[in-house]
């Protein structure tokens, strides 16, 4: 980590923190005179949001006896401890990984200032200020290997075996994994996804008749007749070399393709899920971890739920995965728009992380706020402001309480949220990760989706959060659940709020790692009032800013709607920009090269 570029970092923190000093003393003046000391939190809202949900929910729906037998709770400590050292694994080119040059990433520091983030952190994250070319980056992997220049040892692609790599690897390490944890057959030979009523295993599993397995799911959606562009197989090969290879077996890459408009019976037999893999289009190297599926899966299971497609049931599809491929304990959702300059393995690793040594307590109000440095200092800074709005409570404390769902989450180490000192849920897996904001939808009266969900008898009054886009990890616990509560309560929500919610339901742990978000503008600081809107000073609920409306997210480097990373991939790779668009000001250019620092990008669509 480049000391100059921390100690420049810290001295802008400063700086601003001193210009920010009076108006923050009168804001803490105006919030003791005017604050209203609450009760502290059970398992419902406290009273500030209580008049609007649990009470509203009261008055539609009387309170009666529950006769329903309520499911195994969860303990209130689970914690499991950490993983032996990881064994290296081997490449696409037989050599072991991380003692080979020619398959390992390049990163280097500059002695530059680093870019300071829109909103997020690295400090926080703990994600080395690191920068790398395209070349450093993706070169082992076959950027550039079309030119002469290119120094690496060429591999003949389609002979490669991701699947078979994946295994080798999870072998090698074996011994740190528990006797639960197997590797994954090849999904081109074999495969599990059955309609329900031919389904070989239960139709409903509980989160108890499972033992971990320590092991994730690296999840990349794509569809039949899907164009693999060169730099779709960069970014997958990149990916399950860092993650499934780099972390010694602890990750597992798949494709689930989605088998659109295929008139073939791809479960009727082996015989017919050979001829769907035919035409799915898979290239050879990934076909090893491919699993397909398709719509009539969907309508088999989840009868009673009208939409399934994507937009609205993105989960649906991971819910049977979940259900059929008990390999795993999480299952990270990523779209193949989605880029890591830096190396992917670390950065999730940093996410998990981060989420695993989050404390529950008042993680749902940290989450409905962006953490933005130059408006607010360093995380800690912003931490504290969210526990000072509320009064060292939570708004939720155990479960969110809507009347359909019994919660498998566990009861509260202490009765009142106030009592915890923020202990709770450290060292615990989180059940969601999400990769974005989130938002009340009782507030977000210009969300398309707001008025869309079944199965409550409190309609739109019910309790819920969405924090696009559906790029997460879920915990398998968390799926089997929404799956049950979809397939035998008809339960929907759109997907944007379906882990969220669900979580948040059932008293699951949930997380939002801040992770380094760029603007296209350098110290755009009146955009970034228009997403900060005050902050969590200036929030009467505590749960996000009062307005929720913000500007369009074009000009973000991880936002569903931006156009800003295609310009930055571009840059980056040295084509030529349209007329009129400026160089990226967060790629540096040094010696005659082009280095970006280590984020994320999405949406990454394919250049014409």
């Amino acid at each position: 980590m480049s000391r100059l570029s921390v100690a420049w970092n810290r001295l802008r923190r400063m700086l601003h923190n001193r210009q920010a000093l009076f108006f923050l003393f009168i804001v803490c003046a105006v919030w003791i005179l005017t604050v209203q000391w609450r009760s502290p939190t059970s398992s419902r809202w406290s009273s500030t949001l209580s008049n609007s949900l649990t009470e509203s929910l009261n008055n539609i729906i009387p309170p009666g006896p529950d006769t329903r037998v309520p499911p195994r709770r969860m303990s209130s400590n689970n914690t499991l401890p950490p993983l032996e050292k990881r064994v290296f694994c081997y490449g696409p080119r037989g050599h072991l990984l991380g003692q080979s040059p020619e398959d390992d990433l390049k990163e280097i520091e500059l002695e530059m200032p680093y870019p300071m983030p829109f909103a997020g952190s690295y400090e926080a994250m703990g994600i080395d200020l690191t920068f790398m070319t395209a070349d450093s980056r993706y070169g082992p992997y076959g950027y550039g290997e079309d030119k002469d220049t290119y120094t690496r040892t060429r591999v003949d692609w389609d002979t490669v075996d991701w699947g078979r790599l994946q295994n080798a690897c999870f072998d090698r390490n074996r011994h740190r994994f528990p006797d639960t944890a197997v590797g994954l057959e090849n999904t081109q030979t074999s495969y599990r996804f059955a309609y329900k009523n031919q389904t070989r295993g239960p139709e409903i599993r509980h989160w108890h008749e499972h033992r971990p397995t320590r092991r994730t799911a690296i999840v990349l959606r794509v569809w039949r007749g899907y164009e693999y562009m060169p730099e779709d197989m960069f970014n997958i090969r990149s990916l399950i070399a860092e993650t499934a290879l780099k972390s010694g077996g602890e990750y597992h890459v798949i494709l689930l393709v989605d088998m659109k408009d295929y008139e073939g019976n791809i479960f009727g037999s082996e015989e017919e899920y050979q001829q769907g893999f035919k035409n799915a289009g898979v290239p050879p190297e990934f076909r090893s971890i491919a699993i397909l599926w398709d719509s009539r899966l969907l309508q088999s299971w989840y009868s009673g739920i009208e939409e399934h497609r994507t937009m609205w049931q993105v989960y649906q599809p991971m819910q049977l995965l979940a259900l059929h491929y008990p390999e795993f304990d999480h299952f990270w959702q990523l779209e193949l728009d989605v880029r890591f300059t830096g190396d992917a393995g670390k950065y999730l690793d940093r996410l998990t992380s981060v989420a695993r040594n989050e404390p529950r307590k008042q993680a749902l109000e940290r989450a409905t706020f962006w953490h933005m440095q130059q408006m607010i200092g360093e995380y800690e800074d912003f931490f504290d402001e969210v526990n000072k709005l509320h009064n060292n409570s939570a708004k939720i404390w155990g479960p969110l309480r809507v009347p359909e769902i019994l919660p498998i989450g566990p009861e509260p180490p202490t009765k009142f949220a106030q009592d915890d000192k923020f202990k709770w849920g450290v060292g615990e897996e989180a059940d969601v990760i999400v990769t974005s904001y989130c938002t009340n939808v009782l507030n977000a009266h210009e969300w398309v989706f707001q008025g869309w969900l079944g199965g409550f008898r409190a309609g739109l009054k019910t309790p819920r959060f969405f924090c696009p886009p559906a790029i997460t990890r879920t915990s398998r616990a968390l799926l089997f659940v929404q799956h049950e509560a979809q397939m035998t309560q008809n339960i929907r929500v759109p997907s944007e709020a379906t882990p969220t919610s669900f979580a948040l339901w059932h008293g699951l742990k949930f997380s939002f790692p801040q992770h380094p978000i760029f603007w296209e503008s350098r110290d755009d600081f009146d955009t970034m009032e228009k997403w900060w809107k005050g902050g969590p000073a200036k929030s009467s609920t505590g749960i996000g800013p009062d307005n929720v409306n913000h500007p369009r997210g074009y000009g973000l480097t991880f936002w569903w709607e931006s156009d800003f990373p295609r310009k930055i991939y571009d840059a980056w790779q040295g084509r030529r920009l349209d007329d009129g668009v400026p160089f990226p000001w967060l790629l540096t250019r040094h010696e005659e090269k082009i280095y970006a620092p280590s984020m994320i990008l999405h949406p990454m669509k394919h250049a014409r």
